[in-house]
């Protein structure tokens, strides 16, 4: 449902108020610029909706004062869960870090491991396409031009139908995490460690042969003065390290034309040379704990 009119959408929206759960997601304008503007919020509270219908599509392009009122109204309503994928983008045009109760599709699927999702990407397309009967969708529309007035019909369809796509994919993953956190409850450490011994030999195998492959592809890729192929994109970092005689930074500490007032860490190497002298310096030691799984022998 495309709604344009100012007053019909701030009604809509106090009638969302007392929803518990909203499906959200946001398409901008001029999102690859330094100033992207927010052009349609799009909202679905029914999640057995399928085909799109009863999402709100609310045209806010360039009325930052309804985009505060959504915020106002829903964003900061802690009564009210609102589900994005990916909402750190989201939230950015939505009430940053003022938006209570969001939750993160795309961040829940990222946390469940790979046996149990067994999806590289993490898109809302391919979670959906994973997930449910919808397949081949179409996410040309992400690239357009949501700037332009009238939208087309393909940018409508688009976008009323990625709140369902979140709202089936939501229902699947809070499942599936359910399912994990149950059997990681039910399993004993026993078990956990009889298993692992079961598939170390494979995962060692093949995890040696991965990293082999991927280091002959890299050499073959660098000779050959490859940079992508249908399998692998090769990437080129430099890093600068600049280092200084630790007496001549001294100096200039002294000569007061540096002033450098802070806390360095001394290494176990800067702490054998100090030797005694270590004690006439104020120290703060600063106490970490971490833990490392290392086999039993």
């Amino acid at each position: 449902m495309y709604l344009t009119d100012k007053e019909e959408i701030k009604d809509i929206i106090l009638d969302l108020k007392d929803t518990d759960i909203l499906w959200l997601d946001t398409e901008t304008a001029d999102y690859k610029s330094n100033n992207p503007r927010i052009s349609l919020v799009q909202v679905l509270a029914y999640a057995d909706n399928v085909d799109g219908s009863r999402t709100y599509l609310f045209d806010v392009l360039n009325q930052r004062d309804l985009v505060d009122y959504f915020i106002e109204h829903i964003m900061v309503n802690e009564s009210i869960t609102k589900v994005f994928h990916n909402a750190r983008y989201d939230l950015r045009f939505l009430g940053e870090g003022n938006a209570k109760n969001v939750f993160c599709t795309y961040n829940l699927a990222k946390n469940i491991p790979y046996y149990l999702l067994p999806i590289k990407s993490k898109s809302l397309k391919a979670l959906t396409e994973h997930f449910t009967d919808f397949k081949d969708i179409d996410k040309g529309e992400q690239g357009g031009d949501w700037g332009v007035r009238p939208l087309s019909k393909n940018q409508l369809y688009y976008a009323q139908m990625d709140c369902v796509y979140l709202a089936q994919v939501y229902h699947h993953l809070v499942i599936l995490e359910e399912f994990m956190n149950k059997r990681e409850e039910e399993k004993s450490l026993d078990f956990l460690c009889e298993r692992y011994k079961e598939i170390e030999e494979e995962w060692l195998f093949l995890d040696s042969e991965i990293k082999d492959l991927k280091e002959q592809i890299k050499r073959k890729m660098i000779n050959d003065g490859i940079k992508n192929n249908d399998y692998f994109k090769l990437s080129e970092s430099k890093t600068n390290t600049i280092k200084t005689n630790l007496q001549e930074l001294v100096k200039l500490v002294n000569e007061g034309e540096v002033n450098l007032n802070f806390s360095v860490t001394l290494t176990k190497d800067i702490q054998t040379i100090l030797g005694d002298n270590l004690n006439d310096l104020s120290t703060e030691i600063i106490t970490k704990s971490s833990y490392r799984l290392t086999e039993s022998k």
